[in-house]
């Protein structure tokens, strides 16, 4: 039987080398620039005045932040003298953090390696805190505690901001919320699935997508 020969057949060699070269990348596949900066940076520390990666790089100072927050296009709030809370979206791109003034609380979104923040959102006279991020990144949450005492949830689309808190911040609301939120009523969040916020209110769940903002219980078939 005669033997192969690669002399006259120029592409048998990247023939035979194909596979090996393939398994030889698929082994050694780099991960994206986003979730080396996240497995970079994660967990953060957080202080009053800084916020640093795991690594001790410096991600933000409280000089960073604007000294007062635009709600809307003709209202302004001081809630910026202090860092809260901070946390990385899953796909590293974006920072966000809450902070806190004298009787306010603020939320910002930040994109990863930059000092620009967005405004997010806002409590009057009581606290904010981040929450979960969708799976893929996209939707922000944060809790807003009220002085009543409330608990709230408004969602952020990354994808979609603007310049102020109402242009960015979307709040859940249950159809009996609409138009009253009843003093003591408490939101709690339990998870995002497939780009959709499940969250409970007096025991009772539901789930809320904001791509089309609706909300709707648990037990209420898809529409």
């Amino acid at each position: 039987m005669r033997s192969v020969s690669a002399v006259g057949y120029p592409f048998l060699p990247s023939l035979l080398l194909a596979p090996w070269l393939a398994l030889l990348l698929v082994g050694c596949v780099a991960t994206s620039p986003s979730e080396a900066r996240f497995a970079e940076l994660a967990p953060l520390n957080v202080s009053e005045t800084e916020i640093h990666g795991v690594n001790g790089t410096q991600l933000l100072d409280i000089e960073d932040i604007p000294e007062t927050l635009r709600v809307d296009s003709s209202t302004e709030f001081g809630a910026a003298e202090a860092f809260s809370a901070a946390s990385l979206s899953p796909d590293g791109r974006w920072l966000v953090l809450a902070t806190t003034g004298a009787a306010h609380g603020a939320g910002w979104l930040v994109p990863a390696g930059e000092r620009e923040p967005w405004p997010a959102a806002f409590q009057y006279g009581g606290e904010v805190a981040p929450g979960p991020w969708s799976e893929n990144g996209r939707y922000a949450t944060f809790v807003l505690e009220g002085p009543a005492p409330t608990r709230t949830l408004v969602v952020i689309d990354s994808r979609a901001l603007g310049k102020t808190v109402n242009d960015n911040a979307r709040p859940v609301r249950i159809p009996a919320h609409t138009e009253r939120l009843p003093a003591g009523t408490e939101y709690r969040v339990l998870e995002w699935h497939d780009d959709t916020l499940h969250f409970e209110v007096e025991g009772q769940r539901y789930r809320y997508k904001p791509a089309t903002g609706g909300v709707r219980r648990n037990d209420a078939p898809p529409r």
